[in-house]
């Protein structure tokens, strides 16, 4: 451990670690069994963070080893071969560096691996076929690299003893892999920002029943979505946003009363938003924009209390804002912008709304005076009124509840001046009132699919 203290950088992080103190009760980051073996070494995210490599950490000198977490650290290079020494060994997670190079094959030499985490890092080449024959593996994180499947998935093998499999933000491509399908103990699928293509298959409850998560978003999958998803009875998170699935909301996924999230948005699924997803007394996001859809907003909506994120924008909604909605008192975000709706924001909304960050119907028709309530709004950051013409009068700044003004609210962090609506995400210095009704330009820099940018970054459904 000394000779691989001394290639890292920042070696004042390690500075417990001498030959003047004890290994096991002094040394950072570092436990011992009872014998005096190293058993374990933690050093996630160690202060300012090591840098350096791998390469002179002798494994065949930790026989013992049984968890090396070097996660949130920003060591480089590749990872060595030599891991596959660490015979003892049930936990690897080398997550969040700047790893590169691939995947060594005898990582699949390691029978007592149980978890293992490469996500987010720089690694190239295929997911070496070995790993799938880890015979306790349950954990298996390798997403946000480069990887690939040049040599399709046929030399993997069923992983049985898996729960957990993210292989998302690669590039991977080809049809679902098949053997996947056959490693019927998971609960936590992420294939998501890949470019798989095809059906999603009709076999999925059949062949991994026990699916909890399940986020296929951002490929180009095709078809229908398939009715015997219904059958997953433990589902509380179906994500297969950005796809090219077609043939509409399907009714049945008002019977899934286990969702938490549902996201179907960026699909060219055509119809209308069915009054069954009124149902869903659990879901807390719901994201159906970009979905090519011809509908009104269903009041039915608003029997969703626990209702946290509604994004419904770039759609063909028409009719008015339904005052059902008001009883969302979780919301925290919505945007039904880039639609057809008319009329007025329901009075009170904001009043009612008191936990809103992100409020976005711009874009519409709406019409009205802007309410007093919105002062109280004061978790409000992200306001965007629609574009002009607009049809809401301007209101001034002054104390809450005085018609025709707006109070404080805190500091928004995303507001224009009308008379800059030309220039899209004009600057402004947020400040302690928000100053005018915004008529901004139809651009915007919305995220989407929970969380997040679909830049290299791990963002899963939780981790």
């Amino acid at each position: 451990l000394l000779a691989w203290q001394a290639s890292l950088g920042h070696p004042a992080a390690l500075s417990s670690w001498t030959l003047a103190t004890p290994v096991c009760s002094s040394w950072r980051g570092v436990a011992c069994d009872a014998d005096g073996r190293v058993t374990s070494l933690r050093l996630r995210g160690f202060g300012v963070g090591l840098t350096g490599t791998l390469d002179a950490l002798d494994a065949a000198a930790l026989p013992a080893l049984a968890t090396l977490d070097l996660n949130d650290n920003n060591i480089n290079g590749t990872i060595p071969a030599s891991l596959s020494r660490l015979r003892s060994l049930a936990a690897l997670d080398l997550g969040s560096n700047s790893f590169s190079g691939s995947i060594p094959p005898q990582l699949g030499d390691l029978s007592g691996l149980v978890d293992l985490r490469l996500y987010n890092n720089n690694l190239a080449g295929d997911i070496p076929h070995q790993l799938s024959r880890l015979p306790r593996i349950a954990h298996l994180d390798l997403g946000s690299n480069y990887l690939t499947n040049q040599q399709d998935y046929r030399r993997f093998t069923p992983m049985p003893t898996v729960t957990f499999l993210s292989l998302y933000l690669n590039y991977l491509n080809g049809s679902f892999p098949e053997f996947i399908l056959k490693s019927g103990n998971i609960t936590y699928l992420d294939l998501s920002q890949n470019t798989l293509s095809g059906p999603i298959p009709e076999s999925l409850p059949e062949n991994l029943p026990n699916l909890v998560c399940f986020n296929l978003s951002t490929n180009a999958f095709s078809g229908n979505i398939p009715t015997s998803l219904s059958k997953l009875g433990k589902l509380h998170d179906l994500r297969v946003s950005n796809n090219n699935l077609t043939g509409g909301i399907p009714e049945f996924l008002g019977s899934m009363s286990q969702l938490r999230a549902l996201g179907l948005g960026g699909n060219p699924l055509g119809g209308s938003i069915p009054p069954v997803l009124g149902r869903l007394e659990m879901l807390q996001h719901l994201d159906i924009r970009n979905a090519s859809l011809v509908s009104t907003i269903p009041p039915e909506l608003g029997n969703l209390g626990n209702l946290k994120f509604v994004d419904l924008s770039m759609n063909e909604l028409t009719g008015g804002f339904p005052a059902e909605l008001t009883r969302l008192r979780k919301m925290q975000e919505l945007s039904i912008a880039d639609n057809k709706l008319t009329g007025q924001i329901p009075p009170a909304l904001f009043m009612r709304w008191p936990e809103l960050i992100s409020f976005q119907v711009q874009c519409n028709s709406f019409s009205g005076k802007i309410q007093p309530d919105l002062g109280k709004a004061t978790k409000l950051k992200i306001l965007n009124l629609p574009q002009q013409p607009c049809r809401l009068y301007p209101c001034r700044a002054g104390r809450a509840g005085e018609p025709g003004t707006v109070g404080f609210i805190g500091k928004l962090s995303h507001w224009s001046d009308p008379q800059l609506v030309w220039q899209p995400q004009a600057a402004h210095e947020p400040g302690a009132l928000l100053q005018s009704a915004q008529c901004q330009d139809p651009a915007r820099d919305r995220q989407h699919d929970g969380v997040a940018s679909l830049g290299r970054q791990h963002q899963q459904f939780g981790r």
